[in-house]
């Protein structure tokens, strides 16, 4: 008998192969993990099989020896699943009222979850919508200290600016609040509605064509003037350019107190005796003329304020002539040619004072502060230099000049005519 070393792998007894099997250790443990997606297959019966799985094992060739009758013993597996992570469920809690989907709801996708930054407050309609963000001034509007110089006009008037701005800037501008919203749209609409109306109740008849071209460019022109200087006065061109636009403004302002008082004034002196007729009408020209070089050449504002005084003088001495019934005119004008001076002249007052803006400073920056007042009342005053005019144009067309006692005799038939229902 042989002996069999216990490490051989295999010893030959009497011709017959014999397999002895060295002790060996069991076989090694391999570990895995089947993932999560791996789905259990259903047999025919209907109950779940095992998953298939394909691993790869390394056996080592010295812990045994197989036979022609046997096959190698597999090395033994052990399948450890990994466990899918349960996530928490949240029940709502009793009495929460849960939210309806209704049709139009869908998120994006078509999901009819809420969308992300979904709101379930109600959203105004787009009108509104609109209406409030043309209200809402917008945050990059500037404080009074943050202005260039030239725009520091008002010290009391502290936010609301404009940043200097091209013109495509200036022209958007129309479509927001800020502190020369007012200012634009007082001057503005004045515009639209004269060239509106105006031209349809004047008497374009030759003897009175001139006074109707005075009385309709006289009407409109500082609107125009002060529309253009208002909305462009921020304009990123520099001071220089600012202050072409604030002579445009006082350019119209020149030409209502100039042509568009000339019909007032010939109304005035339209019964006196020719000499001293166009004497009135000369000086008062010629103190217009006066009164434009100061304005063009003005360099603060009391002194653009003045640059008027002496035409406003003497308006205010023919108005003394028209009630000492030496001049002529409307007796019913009267009134409006009293108020075309005096409410200007209180408008000015307003905004050389800074009133009230001076008593609640940074309170009334957007709307209600001097100047804003002050173009409203200009406004009034020139619907009372309308009202004058229309009257006295009918006056002239049916007086009748006695000569020499300058005493005039008046057709009161025609002064509830169509002109002056107005």
């Amino acid at each position: 008998m042989q002996v069999v070393s216990p490490c051989s792998a295999a010893t030959s007894v009497s011709g017959t192969e014999t397999i002895v099997a060295s002790p060996t250790p069991p076989p090694p443990v391999i570990p895995f993990s089947v993932p999560s997606s791996v789905v259990p297959q259903t047999n025919s019966s209907g109950s779940a099989s095992a998953p298939t799985t394909t691993t790869t094992t390394t056996s080592n060739p010295s812990t045994a020896v197989p036979s022609k009758s046997e096959s190698p013993a597999p090395p033994v597996v052990v399948v450890q699943p990994q466990s899918r992570r349960e996530e928490p469920v949240t029940e709502p809690p009793t009495g929460t009222p849960q939210k309806k989907t209704l049709p139009g709801d869908e998120g994006p996708g078509g999901d009819t979850g809420d969308p992300v930054g979904s709101t379930t407050e109600q959203q105004p309609p787009p009108l509104m919508q609109q209406l409030n963000r043309l209200l809402t001034p917008p945050d990059d509007l500037l404080q009074w200290k943050d202005m260039p110089q030239h725009l520091q006009f008002n010290p009391y008037v502290l936010t609301g600016y404009r940043p200097l701005q091209g013109v495509k800037g200036c022209l958007s501008s129309l479509f927001y609040v800020h502190n020369e919203t007012i200012n634009i749209l007082t001057h503005g609409i004045p515009i639209v509605y004269i060239l509106a109306t105006v031209p349809a109740m004047m008497p374009w008849e030759k003897e009175y064509r001139f006074l109707s071209w005075c009385h309709l460019v006289g009407s409109v022109a500082p609107w125009c003037g002060s529309f253009v200087y208002h909305l462009f006065m921020n304009l990123e061109l520099g001071e220089g350019m600012y202050y072409r636009l604030l002579q445009l403004d006082m350019l119209g302002i020149w030409i209502s107190q100039s042509f568009g008082a000339l019909p007032m004034v010939t109304a005035t002196v339209y019964c006196l005796g020719w000499p001293i007729k166009w004497f009135i009408i000369i000086s008062y020209s010629l103190l217009c003329i006066w009164g434009l070089f100061k304005a063009m050449t003005a360099s603060s504002p009391w002194q653009r304020r003045i640059c008027f005084l002496l035409p406003f003088t003497m308006r205010i001495l023919l108005t003394v002539l028209r009630i000492s019934k030496v001049g002529g005119g409307n007796p019913t004008s009267l009134t409006h040619v009293f108020l075309q001076d005096a409410v200007s002249a209180v408008g000015g007052v307003i905004g050389a004072m800074h009133i009230p803006e001076k008593w609640f400073p940074g309170s009334v920056d957007i709307y209600l502060n001097s100047h804003n007042i002050m173009h409203v009342l200009v406004v009034m005053a020139v619907y009372s230099m309308h009202q004058a005019t229309i009257r006295d144009i009918e006056w002239m067309q049916r007086a009748e000049c006695s000569g020499a006692n300058l005493t005039s005799s008046l057709n009161i038939e025609g002064i509830n005519g169509t002109h002056l229902e107005l």
